[in-house]
């Protein structure tokens, strides 16, 4: 009967760590998936800015062209550093 106990403790040990490790796992998993899509959002508004500021500079020459393209340029960069810590994360 003590073997009996001792296995199904032992049971019960392994799984308590198997859940701690899947929550971990899952918490991870979000996580990274948080990133993907924070930097999919940010990819999305610099691709319109840049679509705007090129049209902005084909309709005018001189003018605040350099600011939206500077702004849809930095968006696109953070948007790809975005995509980058998601999948450093799901590894």
């Amino acid at each position: 009967m003590a073997e009996i106990t001792a296995y199904f403790l032992n049971l019960l040990e392994i799984l308590e760590k198997e859940w701690q490790l899947l929550r971990l796992t899952a918490a991870k998993t979000i996580k990274g998936l948080g990133w993907f899509g924070i930097g999919i959002l940010l990819l999305t508004i610099g691709l319109l800015l840049l679509a705007w500021t090129c049209f902005t500079a084909l309709a005018q020459v001189i003018g605040p062209v350099g600011a939206g393209l500077a702004t849809s340029l930095l968006i696109l960069a953070a948007g790809g550093i975005f995509l980058w810590m998601g999948s450093k994360n799901l590894k």
